[in-house]
């Protein structure tokens, strides 16, 4: 059997509680814990534990019946138990009292899961003998390796459910950590806070110097845990870091982040390029300058204001986090030093894979498009050559260019007075040379004859439409490919797969052959130009492998990308438009 040192656990809590502030002449204060330095009692000894063991018909865990060779129970003072473990006061809960405890530590809506963490089926031992609403609870049907039974913690009346531990010498070392949150306070000062302290101290400059950060995030939680000051916040900013969320730490709320010193001028021009789509541009100048952020004194880590910034949060990936974390910066050993963002050179837009650190994109174009788990729902844009992101919106658009928006605040709009939907496109850069504009598909396709943007955005230049609908089969709702090139303001080629059908105009590239991107579709004889057809075509979803290899050849044939990153999480400018689909 595995035998655990106690010894010395047990004379630290004594030690921290008998030292701690107001202690001399409180009602829990006996005489005789403040003499002999010592919140236990005498050891149980061998016979008395195997009388427990008999009375109770079970072995006990190893890391129980190791305490019970070391003191007959434990006075936790500073916690909300009063007195637990001892050899008499232990015992079964079973029956009607059992279910009344399951019964306050569950809800209507709790899982089955969180049931069989609630308690246990058939019995359970009960450690905690006095205490203020405070269970503690031995499962002996859950028991591990080692022999260990899980154990529970469950505060009455907190509306939370019981917490499970692995082992007796876990839930001891939790009502420790307890003691020493509920005394936190500048006078409580003891070994263990002074080493705390130091721990938090030391593992703080090592993170500014990028070091270990897993190590250092594990020294900052158990700080916290004992109610270090400051731990908390540490922790909080890596975490947030680390998940690619907002979090605790400088900048909450969704305002723009505002750096002190030369850190400031990459945000701003940061901000710059990701509201227009260039979120890997806009990572390379944050990456790029991160050596040179320096803290706000002592209690900041790491630039974490960059998660709540609208517009540069949603660059800040988890993986990019841990880049953040592991750059040495200002007040680190090696602070100040800047290094480039690795992994490979990214194309600037998005485009799409990431390397394997996750923190630049490798060109793939439009082809993303096609994943209908991560992009689920029908999509239109249009790509324009040689103009910027602010003319394409003057355009395409018929009002004034809208804040930075993300797909949630587009499709939150109201209904026009027609009743149609409205119409709302994100723009931003394309790629070298390219423009784009970009929205969900609200109405469909079939519903009337299009009303090409592309036409309007193309004059002086050049402009490719795509609209994409992947049908509903149930609903007798094809599905739809549609590419249209226009130059100089007039529709020059394209043609529109719907369904099994293909209807084809001007003369279409051999790359961008809609029989060959889509050989399960037929041409109409006699097709001239493209319109509503008189019956509605066979209801034929459209093929993701067909999907995927035309935006591949768009992407090909054009030279564009979209950029992933910001369409999906980000906010770009938006412009409101007329109708896509002419009523008929």
């Amino acid at each position: 059997m595995k035998i655990y040192n106690w010894r010395p656990f047990l004379d630290r809590w004594s030690a921290d509680w008998i030292d701690s502030p107001g202690v001399e002449g409180r009602e829990d204060a006996a005489e005789e814990i403040v003499r002999d330095r010592w919140l236990g009692f005498a050891p149980a000894g061998d016979e008395r534990i195997a009388a427990l063991e008999e009375r109770l018909g079970a072995e006990l865990p190893p890391s129980y019946r190791s305490f019970l060779a070391v003191t007959d129970g434990w006075r936790p003072a500073g916690t909300a138990v009063e007195l637990l473990g001892t050899v008499d006061g232990v015992h079964w809960r079973k029956g009607a009292e059992l279910q009344e405890w399951y019964e306050s530590a569950l809800d209507e809506e709790s899982s089955d899961d969180e049931v069989l963490r609630a308690g246990m089926r058939g019995r359970a031992l009960r450690l905690s003998v006095a205490s203020d609403g405070t269970d503690l609870l031995l499962d002996p049907d859950d028991v591990d390796a080692d022999g260990e039974w899980a154990a529970y913690l469950h505060r009455a009346g907190s509306g939370e459910l019981p917490v499970r531990y692995a082992s007796f010498l876990d839930l001891m070392q939790a009502l420790f950590r307890d003691f020493h949150r509920n005394n936190a306070g500048s006078e409580f000062v003891n070994a263990t806070t002074r080493e705390l302290d130091a721990a938090v101290e030391e593992a703080r400059v090592a993170c500014l110097a990028g070091d270990d950060i897993d190590a250092r995030l594990d020294v900052f939680e158990d700080a916290a845990e004992h109610g270090r000051p400051g731990a908390a916040g540490f922790r909080d900013e890596l975490t947030a870091l680390l998940d690619g969320r907002p979090g605790g730490g400088e900048g909450g709320g969704l305002l723009p982040y505002e750096p002190e010193g030369p850190f400031r001028r990459a945000v701003d021009t940061a901000r710059e390029q990701a509201r227009w789509g260039d979120t890997d541009g806009a990572w390379r100048t944050l990456a790029t300058a991160v050596g040179t952020w320096e803290p706000y004194g002592s209690e900041r880590i790491a630039p974490v204001g960059l998660l709540a910034d609208p517009i540069l949060g949603p660059v800040i990936t988890p993986e990019r986090g841990r880049y953040l974390l592991e750059t040495p910066r200002g007040g680190g050993q090696g602070g100040g030093e800047a290094r480039g963002p690795g992994g490979g050179q990214g194309d600037g837009q998005g485009r799409g894979e990431w390397d394997a650190a996750g923190l630049v994109s490798r060109e793939v174009g439009l082809s993303w498009l096609a994943d209908h788990v991560e992009q689920p729902g029908d999509y239109r844009f249009v790509l324009v050559r040689d103009v910027s992101p602010e003319e394409v919106a003057a355009r395409v658009g018929e009002g004034p260019l809208l804040p930075p928006s993300d797909e949630a605040d587009v499709q939150g709009r109201p209904f026009g007075p027609d009743g149609r939907p409205p119409v709302v496109v994100r723009v931003g850069s394309a790629g070298e040379g390219w423009s784009f504009a970009y929205g969900t598909v609200l109405e469909p396709f079939a519903s009337g004859r299009l009303n090409d943007p592309g036409e309007r955005a193309s004059r002086g230049t050049e402009a490719v439409t795509i609209w994409v609908e992947r049908g509903d089969t149930s609903a007798g709702r094809p599905g739809v490919f549609y590419l249209s090139c226009a130059e100089d303001g007039r529709r020059v080629y394209g043609f529109a797969v719907r369904g099994d059908e293909i209807e084809e105009w001007g003369e279409v590239p051999e790359a961008l052959d809609p029989e060959e991107l889509f050989p399960g579709a037929e041409v109409p004889e006699g097709y001239e130009e493209p319109g509503a057809p008189e019956e509605g075509p066979a209801p034929v979803a459209l093929d993701v492998d067909d999907e995927y290899e035309a935006l591949d050849a768009v992407t090909e044939t054009f030279g564009v990308a979209l950029p992933q990153l910001a369409l999906r999480r980000g906010r770009l400018h938006a412009v409101a438009t007329g109708p896509w689909i002419a009523a008929r």
